[in-house]
């Protein structure tokens, strides 16, 4: 097992290496984004003039959909362990020119935020690569307003997210190993142990719901590229031309399994997971 500050370095490194791509591909996907959103955003109960803390906010994802939530008289503070990372979600945001968000780079164990400030906590993707979950949770505990919500969203079985599954296997085969294969793999908390911890951390009412859908995709386009550079681009930037063309055909020949018609069919599965600071 790696130790809690190497796996830190670990991903601090791996995420700046992967930040352009969260950036360059962010206005592609934000409307896929909105709709992951809706169910965190839902089970948060924002209401304007509210203050939360969104925490591995990435290129903007939910943080901007959590600002038009919580309106001008509401403030949403950003953070992510990466500075890099929030480049994308600043960018996106002065374009719309929504003012209630700040961004801060923050580790999520160690918030730099004085106790009791915030009405909500919000974490899309973010609490499965923090090395000390304990330490995370109950900085996520400390922070908020006794009353306060805490929402997390992660992903289910990797058996049950086609995308991640296909895109693996493929890049397993062309470099012999995963970055999945990781302590702080983005299928950690697929086990369903993510609100035995929260209860642990001082959380109650702690409740989890599976969310399952099946997306619908047209042929004819590289739909996954953007989960290929997002999610293992730091291990494919020393590829030269002919195995990076060679790993998109192996990405192809694994989804063909999928393809009915002139569609695919894929399967998804995320985990909802809420808890409430006790008052």
């Amino acid at each position: 097992m790696t130790a809690a500050g190497d796996l830190k370095d670990l991903e601090r490194r791996d995420w700046a290496a992967r930040s352009g791509a969260w950036d360059k591909w962010s206005d592609a996907l934000a409307k896929l984004a909105e709709r992951m959103n809706a169910p965190l955003v839902e089970a948060a109960a924002l209401s304007p003039g509210l203050r939360v803390l969104d925490l591995a906010s990435g290129a903007g994802e939910p943080a901007l959909q959590i600002a038009r939530a919580v309106g001008p008289s509401g403030r949403v503070v950003a953070t992510d362990l990466v500075e890099d990372m929030l480049s994308g979600a600043r960018r996106r945001a002065a374009a719309i020119q929504l003012n209630q968000v700040e961004f801060q780079a923050a580790d999520m164990e160690a918030l730099p935020f004085p106790d009791a400030g915030f009405d909500r906590v919000t974490c899309r993707f973010g609490i499965m690569f923090a090395p000390d979950t304990r330490r995370a949770l109950s900085e996520a505990h400390r922070v908020l307003k006794p009353g306060g919500r805490a929402v997390y969203l992660v992903w289910s079985e990797i058996q049950r997210n086609t995308m991640f599954q296909v895109i693996d296997a493929a890049v397993r085969k062309q470099l012999g190993s995963s970055p999945l294969d990781r302590e702080t793999s983005p299928f950690r908390f697929a086990d369903g142990t993510l609100p035995g911890r929260m209860t642990a951390a001082g959380f109650a009412q702690v409740s989890e719901r599976v969310i399952g859908w099946s997306p619908e995709i047209e042929s004819g386009q590289p739909f996954w590229r953007p989960q290929l550079d997002m999610i293992f681009g730091d291990r494919l930037a020393d590829l030269d031309a002919a195995s990076r063309t060679a790993l998109d055909q192996r990405v192809q020949q694994g989804f063909a399994r999928y393809l009915k018609g002139s569609r695919y069919f894929l399967t998804a599965e995320t985990r909802l997971i809420v808890g409430t600071k006790p008052g």
